[in-house]
C-alpha cells in the first residue's frame, strides 16, 4: 500500500452499479410501505363496518379506524414517493401520484403502475424482491458439476 512517501491507490475500485442498487433498495422499501398501507386501510375499513353494526356508540373503534386510515394515507404516500423517486420520475409526476393516494380507485391504479416499474427496476439491479424478506442478490448460474 505504501511506496516510499506515497500511497498506492491503484488497486481501489468503486461500485459502478451503486446508483441503480440504491434506487432498487428505495423502490423495494416503497413497495413494502405501500403494502403496509393497503393492509392498514383494509383493517380501517373493517373496523368502520364493525363500528356501524354495533348497537350504541362505538367511539373507540371509530377513532382507531380513523387513526389507521390516516396512517395508511401517510404510509402509502411516503412509499409512493420513495418508489417514484427511485424510478427517477419528474417531480410533478411524483406529486400527482402522492396526491392520487387520496382517491381510492386512482390510488390503486397509481400503486399498481409503481409496483410494475419498481419490480422491473429491482430485477434490472440484480435483486430478488419479497415483501417479507430483505433484498437479496439473484443467484447467478455458475459452473455445474455432473458426476459420472
Amino acid at each position: 500500500m505504501f511506496r516510499g512517501n506515497k500511497m498506492d491507490f491503484s488497486n481501489i475500485s468503486f461500485n459502478k452499479d451503486h446508483k441503480i442498487q440504491a434506487a432498487a433498495k428505495d423502490a423495494a422499501t416503497g413497495l413494502k410501505l405501500i403494502a403496509l398501507a393497503a393492509s392498514a386501510s383494509l383493517v380501517a375499513a373493517c373496523l368502520a363496518i364493525i363500528a356501524s353494526l354495533l348497537p350504541g356508540q362505538a367511539t373507540m373503534l371509530t377513532l382507531i379506524g380513523i387513526a389507521l386510515g390516516l396512517f395508511a394515507f401517510c404510509t402509502g404516500a411516503y412509499g409512493a414517493y420513495l418508489a417514484a423517486h427511485a424510478l427517477d420520475w419528474p417531480a410533478f409526476v411524483i406529486v400527482a401520484i402522492v396526491l392520487g393516494a387520496l382517491i381510492p380507485y386512482l390510488k390503486g391504479i397509481c400503486f399498481m403502475v409503481l409496483a410494475v416499474f419498481s419490480i422491473d427496476l429491482i430485477r434490472k439491479a440484480g435483486y430478488v424482491f419479497s415483501f417479507f424478506a430483505p433484498l437479496r442478490k439473484r443467484a447467478t448460474a455458475g459452473p455445474t458439476f455432473h458426476p459420472q
